[in-house]
């Protein structure tokens, strides 16, 4: 019985079998109005009602009314799914492609239906798949800017260290740009104390430095490799784990500085973003930096040693502190073998820094280098001439007791006096105060004659300054 019904419903009809039958329903009323017509006025004697009532002709004609009813319900049942399909169509093509067409039928209408929504949802799955491509284009966008920041970084990282020889101002700007890489980054350097055998906080860059320079770390905490504590990484055991808990830093990254073989400290980054991780290429990067920072640190380590090795200081041309003291320990000795004396003069420029302050730092360097001349022109090619601080000469007298070393001191003295302040265009007179001592009488060794005479200098500046003391 189903199927019987099935098949006598018009649903599962096509479109045009649909549209023939609301035709002959719909044209049933005109052509009996034409019928009408003719029997009335062409052929008016022919009965074709004959033998038939008026009931019986209304009834026939309420029929064909409701037949013709059924034909115009029929096709407004085509017309309203055409209509609704072009108004949601409509809807889609200004944007609104999540809108779905409801299919009831299972015409051709279902059909065009049918296809809309799947052409729909193909667009719906080309805008998704677009919408992941630009967020993986976004990435990968972020990810060049970050190389391209990086690159730039170590260029300029690179010039840095070639012309600046301050290990703070080189490893200030490494960890600036290491923290500029990603947001919430933070960097820092850590190197060894060799005197105290661990290490302290060079340079730091968005972290808290207060807190970082109380935290001691012992050298044997340094990791010999890069060691990563992130969302995936968890703390590593031993002594290394636990310079990780006392660092109390959320995801970080330890790389240690070796030079030559021997752990110099380690370079930190940490960044406080909840599921923070650290790429590989992240890594790879942090390497390079850590390259640069090793260069920076072992350059520091060799002009160390430059100057050690030097005699001469750079400015003035005179010795360097460390060759008068060999000398003069040198001298002290030759004195004592050969029982002759030894003198020792140490100079000091009165009121240098007042000077500094007013003149600038090229007048000064200028007023140092006059001061050096003038004592080196005060004294024998047997005598040796010195620089030991900023504003400080000293001056090693061989076979000169501390009255002859005190009249070469008074002579250089009333020489600045009289010629130094003219040199320099300066309003004032430009003084020196003078400490002599000798050996054996202040002492048997060059610490001992050099601590004397500084005690000594002490006094002439307690006594007005411009004066010799021995």
């Amino acid at each position: 019985m189903a199927s019987f019904f099935k098949k006598m419903s018009l649903v599962p009809k096509g479109l045009k079998y649909k549209t023939m039958i609301a035709f002959s329903l719909m044209s049933l009323i005109p052509l009996l109005i034409c019928f009408w017509l003719a029997t009335t006025y062409i052929f008016p004697n022919i009965d074709l009602f004959l033998g038939l009532s008026l009931g019986n002709i209304s009834l026939i004609l309420g029929i064909s009314l409701v037949i013709s009813l059924l034909g115009l319900y029929l096709t407004k049942q085509m017309i309203d799914p055409i209509v609704r399909i072009a108004g949601d169509a409509k809807i889609m093509a200004e944007g609104e492609v999540e809108r779905m067409i409801d299919v009831k039928n299972e015409d051709e209408i279902a059909d065009l239906s049918s296809s809309l929504n799947i052409m729909t949802q193909k667009i719906r799955d080309n805008i998704e798949e677009l919408r992941v491509y630009g967020e993986r284009t976004k990435l990968i966008n972020i990810e060049i800017n970050k190389k391209v920041v990086a690159l730039s970084s170590l260029l300029q990282i690179g010039n840095i260290i070639l012309s600046s020889s301050d290990l703070t101002t080189i490893l200030d700007f490494i960890t600036s740009k290491i923290s500029d890489i990603d947001e919430g980054s933070a960097s820092a350097v850590i190197l060894l104390d060799e005197g105290r055998n661990e290490l302290r906080l060079v340079s730091g860059c968005n972290i808290d430095e207060d807190k970082l320079s109380r935290v001691k770390i012992g050298y044997n905490e340094i990791p010999p490799r890069l060691i990563v504590v992130d969302r995936d990484t968890p703390p590593p055991a031993g002594t290394t784990g636990n310079l990780f808990v006392k660092l109390g830093l959320k995801n970080i990254a330890v790389l240690p500085i070796i030079i030559s073989k021997k752990q110099y400290g380690i370079l930190l980054v940490s960044n406080d973003k909840d599921g923070f991780v650290f790429k590989d290429d992240e890594k790879e990067l942090l390497k390079i930096f850590l390259k640069q920072v090793t260069i920076a640190v072992e350059n520091n380590l060799l002009l160390k040693k430059a100057r050690e090795l030097a005699v001469k200081d750079e400015l003035t041309g005179l010795y360097n502190e460390g060759f008068i003291h060999g000398r003069l320990e040198e001298e002290i000795r030759r004195s004592v073998l050969y029982q002759r004396p030894c003198g020792y003069l140490l100079i000091d420029v009165d009121g240098f820094k007042e000077f500094y302050k007013q003149a600038g730092e090229k007048k000064a360097e200028t007023l140092l280098k006059a001061v050096g001349d003038m004592v080196k022109g005060a004294v024998t090619e047997v005598d040796r001439v010195g620089r030991l601080a900023s504003d400080r000469f000293a001056v090693v007298l061989p076979e000169r007791n501390k009255k002859q070393a005190a009249n070469i001191a008074e002579d250089l003295r009333r020489r600045i006096e009289e010629g130094l302040g003219k040199i320099m265009q300066f309003s004032r007179n430009l003084t020196v105060s003078i400490g002599v001592s000798e050996n054996p009488i202040d002492g048997s060794s060059a610490d001992e004659l050099m601590a004397k005479a500084e005690l000594l200098v002490k006094n002439a500046k307690s006594l007005g300054k411009n004066r010799i003391v021995a």
